[in-house]
């Protein structure tokens, strides 16, 4: 299945063009968390804000199937 990965903000939409074929919406979930794990340490360093970032999975249809909120893939314990 084709997963793309929108990245939205209150401020902003980065649409996925591309897509990641994936073989279940839970691969994409792990993908997704992944990667924003990577993009929080990139905007720490640059002191930057992730407040309300998020990547909007969808379909080839652009329905949102999950959110992985930034916020979320941080560990504070």
């Amino acid at each position: 299945m084709l997963f793309y990965f929108n990245v939205r903000s209150d401020e902003s939409f980065d649409a996925d063009d591309e897509g990641i074929e994936l073989p279940s919406l839970e691969a994409a979930r792990r993908e997704a968390t992944k990667s924003a794990r990577e993009m929080v340490a990139e905007l720490i360093l640059y002191d930057q804000r992730i407040d309300g970032m998020r990547f909007e999975i969808t379909d080839e249809k652009g329905n949102v199937l999950s959110t992985v909120p930034f916020r979320d893939v941080i560990k504070f314990d």
